[in-house]
């Protein structure tokens, strides 16, 4: 099961987050557009959303093109060995608040937990398997998650594969697109022109 996950990564969390986003269309937060609450969710929300795009950007300046190949520890992978997975919980915490809803924050963080916990288990097990001890010296001292800044370095000059960066910028697309949805579908809400069957805190 947990290997089936792991493999099939992207399929699980879009299937896993259809619930997500049926939660998006037919709910609708319990407080007014315009209190405190929804504006400071929906631009901290934004901002997340930000943060998670131009992190996983510089993420994948460094690993594109060498993930099973070397061992990569400037830059982001200083402080954490999965930054690229950092930088996308915190893009989908903004998704949560730009919804403005703790119920669907909770949903988004358990259905993450469930599917890169493994992810990332059966990634490590590749790559020690690829890459030996220098991963497993570089496992032993730098956080599978939770950055620690105090570690961080990085160089002068880096060799970037351009063709996978590239591909890493269209990823980086589909967080602007969802939060352009998620914004829509706010204001149909509150124009009453798409129903919210239910209140949400």
């Amino acid at each position: 099961m947990q290997n089936f996950i792991a493999r099939n990564r992207i399929v699980v969390t879009r299937w896993s987050f259809a619930l997500v986003i049926a939660l998006v269309l037919f709910t609708a937060p319990v407080w007014s557009p315009d209190s405190l609450m929804a504006l400071f969710m929906k631009a901290a929300g934004f901002a997340l959303i930000v943060l998670g795009v131009f992190g996983r950007l510089w993420s994948s300046l460094f690993i594109c093109g060498y993930k099973t190949k070397k061992v990569i520890q400037d830059g982001p992978y200083s402080v954490t060995r999965n930054p690229l997975y950092v930088f996308s919980f915190l893009g989908a915490i903004g998704f949560a608040l730009v919804a403005q809803s703790w119920v669907i924050l909770a949903l988004i963080v358990a259905i993450y937990v469930f599917i890169y916990a493994r992810t990332i288990k059966f990634e490590e097990a590749k790559l020690e398997d690829a890459l030996g001890v220098e991963y497993l010296n570089y496992k032993a001292n730098t956080p599978r998650f939770f950055p620690d800044l105090s570690l961080y370095k990085s160089v002068q000059q880096y060799t970037v594969t351009v063709p996978q960066f590239q591909q890493a910028f269209k990823d980086a697309a589909w967080f602007f697109i969802g939060y352009g949805a998620l914004r829509l579908v706010d204001m149909l809400h509150q124009s009453g022109v798409l129903p919210a069957f239910v209140h949400l805190p």
